[in-house]
């Protein structure tokens, strides 16, 4: 069969030869499962051309509308080679901590804000929730371990406010571990911190139940993801993505979930990661009307429902994010020794390095740090390896009183 006048000046390139100047018209998937907002554009931004290569294999280009015409795309076209962006961690976990600890503080107290005045009836400043959403990205970017720790440290009187903080902040790991530029992974951190704004708007003694909501109940909670849309689209800065996602956060790819029951091809990249980020966090939370389950739980459950409820692509790339053993966790050695996760090399994921807390009797300890992917093997075999992951607080281990020892550990070292 002839090739048609379009697919005449269309040439397949892998992603790898991708560079600015270059006009992208097709992809090897569904524009939906990307995150840009056009299909069919020109490479102009650095960071669209490092999403395009760490998401894409292959795209298809127009020649017509290309401007990198120095090279010779139809030669390159014979090739399939891939790059994919990487991040490098660039401090210490012990070094990143501190910062991290800061970050997370400021940023807290800006959604906690925002959350109040829009429970009040007022406005809030989208400038003051970018630069939070900014100082927690550059510590991400440095060392992505520091911030996830913190996000594990939870408060039930607290929930909405640091629910909505810690889906940006995983929201963005994922980012950086799927190798999108700052300007997307920043988008995906506001979409986070913002995306249950809709809650404050609903009537609270509902919304804090401690029992089983009726049906009533339920219909009227639902309506927090309208309230979100509704507050959001208020701001004429507010990127439309983030407005987007608030309303959209419940749909699943199934097209049953709420409020339209969206089939797959209406989700967008950016409701598609906070969907799994914010079931993540949810699942692992101590609520009014809940115990908190494990992380491990937690991803058993995405990866269940995965392309019913959620994206598989990224439900996959969210599990090698997070880890077997996410940094926080608390773990028990093959010792008896019980101490907390503080980081995991990308590249040696069973590996992470622990802070021990308490001895093979489960008794207080001066805390000792080793890394198991840096320990030597005695005759072969490792002194240390995590025998099971434990529910958090398990043996009277505080996560937030350890993290704070660790900052003035820090500020000691600094």
């Amino acid at each position: 069969m002839p090739k048609t006048i379009k697919q005449l000046h269309q040439v397949k390139l892998s992603s790898a030869h991708l560079q600015l100047g270059m006009y992208v018209c097709e992809l090897d998937r569904d524009w939906l499962e990307t995150p840009f907002l056009f299909q069919g554009f020109l490479i102009s931004d650095p960071d669209d051309l490092l999403a395009l290569k760490s998401i894409c294999e292959f795209v298809y280009i127009d020649l017509h509308k290309t401007r990198a015409l120095n090279l010779d795309l139809h030669a390159l076209a014979n090739t399939t080679q891939r790059s994919e962006a990487v991040y490098q961690v660039s401090t210490s976990i012990e070094t990143e901590i501190k910062t991290a600890n800061t970050s997370y503080r400021n940023a807290f107290f800006e959604v906690k804000t925002m959350l109040q005045h829009v429970f009040e009836g007022e406005g809030f400043s989208t400038g003051n929730m970018v630069v939070a959403v900014r100082s927690c990205l550059d510590s991400i970017l440095r060392n992505p371990s520091a911030l996830l720790w913190l996000t594990r440290i939870k408060h039930v009187d607290q929930y909405t406010a640091e629910h909505c903080l810690n889906v940006g902040i995983e929201a963005m790991a994922l980012g950086r571990h799927l190798g999108l530029g700052r300007k997307h992974i920043e988008l995906l951190g506001l979409c986070g911190m913002l995306h249950d704004v809709g809650k404050m708007s609903v009537d609270q003694s509902i919304l804090n139940k401690a029992g089983k909501l009726t049906a009533n109940e339920f219909e009227h909670i639902k309506k927090h993801v309208i309230f979100g849309r509704d507050k959001l689209n208020e701001d004429s800065e507010m990127p439309p993505q983030v407005a987007n996602v608030a309303y959209s956060h419940h749909e699943r790819l199934d097209g049953q979930g709420y409020p339209r029951g969206l089939p797959a091809h209406r989700l967008d990249f950016y409701t598609r990661v906070i969907t799994i980020v914010d079931a993540y966090d949810a699942i692992t939370s101590v609520r009014c009307y809940s115990s908190s389950n494990s992380s491990a739980e937690a991803l058993r459950i995405l990866y269940a429902n995965r392309s019913a409820q959620f994206d598989e692509k990224l439900v996959v790339k969210f599990i090698e994010c997070i880890g077997i053993y996410p940094p926080g966790a608390l773990v028990e050695m093959n010792t008896g020794e019980v101490g907390v996760v503080l980081s995991v090399d990308p590249l040696k994921r069973l590996l992470p390095k622990v802070a021990l807390v308490r001895d093979a009797d489960k008794g207080h300890m001066e805390q000792l740090i080793v890394d198991l992917a840096a320990e030597p093997l005695e005759n072969g075999t490792r002194k240390y390896w995590v025998a099971k992951v434990l529910v958090d607080g398990s043996h009277g281990v505080d996560l937030e009183d350890f993290t704070i020892h660790n900052v003035r550990l820090s500020d000691g070292a600094s």
